[in-house]
């Protein structure tokens, strides 16, 4: 097995910082095909991160390609009250008029304001970082969130040729590199593997009787089982094999219940889908929440029925919170569940599979407590916030001569 370079806070150690006169805050440009709003990983992802590099050393802006953003200048504030300025260039493909007008501006802007380091993420972003001017002008990094299942053939050819005019391309999972080394030739010397993190303190059991009270906000007895799945309702998360993996288990003990939190385009479909099969209210559809590390406490156990994953921050949160985790066995899935000691990993598309792991989980909740535990102290050890935000800021730094 190829060993992925890492600079994750477990394996690098640290770096001093001698500053021996001030120094103008690194000037940073964040490339993003969507908004930083959106309640997508790769989206909290991002906010995460702009939201706790140490201001003092950073100047941020971020570009959102994505076409439902309003043209313009906006700003926005992180969760520790920082100003963000945010320039939105909605495009449709790149090479169209309103692509190509971005490139444009975006490469002006550059040679205005001399930007240390360009990082993008997503396939539009990847692409336009590459097209503003020569390398030189500033480190140019990717960072890819998923396993790239959206990708043509056509467009990982691509890829293939363009690749190594990045400087890294920076992954949160073993498996993201693997794959593009496979299928876009990614050689190792440009890869980088930094663990997304998730923040324990935000994320994290609470007391017996804060969470009877957060069960009963949700409408959860106290003998009900209840698992959850944070996850938009696209096909790639495969609700409708989640749902029938739960149906096999409420049959088997009706006191199980499924809470999906998410958002779109086949909320009606698998509504009809649980009435079809007889759940009635077992099945809850919440859409989308921005307390939900609120809801997570309250629950029992967490459910991801992906057919490709990157590496997923509802896995993160999930097990943070002290919850066991049943998963299908797909991308960086293989790296956070560790199967038997955290949770279940499960054929994609096996829904007896899942079924057989939720049904024990029902039944045993020693089992459930003992994985949930397993999975805390994991995510503590290896999975901090402030573990992954400490690696990509000490990797800005080593790149453009700051460390």
């Amino acid at each position: 097995m190829t060993t992925m370079p890492s600079l994750s806070a477990s394996s690098i150690a640290a770096e001093a910082v001698i500053a021996s006169q001030p120094q103008p805050p690194i000037r940073l440009l964040l490339l993003t095909d969507t908004a930083l709003t959106n309640t997508g990983g790769s989206e909290r992802f991002l906010r995460n991160l702009v939201g706790r590099l140490p201001p003092e050393r950073y100047a941020i802006t971020v570009v959102q390609l994505g076409a439902d953003n309003a043209p313009g200048e906006t700003t926005h504030v992180t969760e520790a009250g920082t100003a963000l300025r945010v320039l939105n260039h909605p495009i449709g493909p790149i090479y169209g008029l309103r692509g190509l007008r971005a490139i444009r501006d975006l490469r002006a802007r550059l040679r205005l304001e001399a930007f240390d380091v360009i990082q993008s993420q997503h396939e539009k972003s990847d692409l336009i970082n590459l097209l503003l001017g020569p390398r030189e002008m500033a480190v140019r990094l990717s960072n890819r969130r998923d396993m790239g299942f959206l990708k043509s053939r056509r467009l990982r050819h691509v890829f293939r040729l363009v690749n190594h005019r990045y400087h890294s391309v920076i992954a949160p999972a073993h498996e993201i590199l693997a794959a593009l080394a496979e299928h876009e030739g990614l050689p190792t010397s440009r890869m980088l593997w930094i663990a997304n993190g998730v923040d324990t303190d935000r994320f994290a059991p609470v007391p017996v009787p804060r969470r009877q009270a957060l069960r009963q906000a949700l409408g959860l007895a106290r003998d009900e089982v209840a698992f959850g799945c944070v996850a938009s309702l696209y096909p790639v998360k495969n609700h409708a094999m989640l749902i029938d993996a739960f149906a096999s288990a409420h049959a088997c003990d009706p006191r199980a219940r499924l809470l999906l939190v998410g958002a779109g385009a086949l909320a009606g479909e698998l509504s009809a889908q649980a009435q079809a099969l007889g759940l009635g209210d077992a099945v809850r559809f919440l859409g989308n929440r921005s307390d939900i590390h609120q809801i997570l406490p309250a629950l029992d156990a967490a459910l991801l029925a992906s057919r490709s994953e990157g590496m997923s921050n509802a896995i993160l949160e999930a097990m943070a919170c002290g919850l066991p985790v049943v998963a299908t066995a797909v991308g960086g899935n293989l790296q956070l569940v560790r199967d038997g000691e955290t949770g279940f990993l499960v054929p994609s598309g096996d829904a007896a599979a899942m079924g057989d792991a939720m049904r024990r989980l029902v039944q045993e909740p020693l089992l459930r407590a003992s994985l949930g535990n397993a999975g805390r102290r994991r995510i503590e050890s290896e999975f901090s916030l402030a573990g992954m935000v400490d690696a990509y800021d000490r990797l800005y730094r080593r790149l453009v001569g700051r460390a």
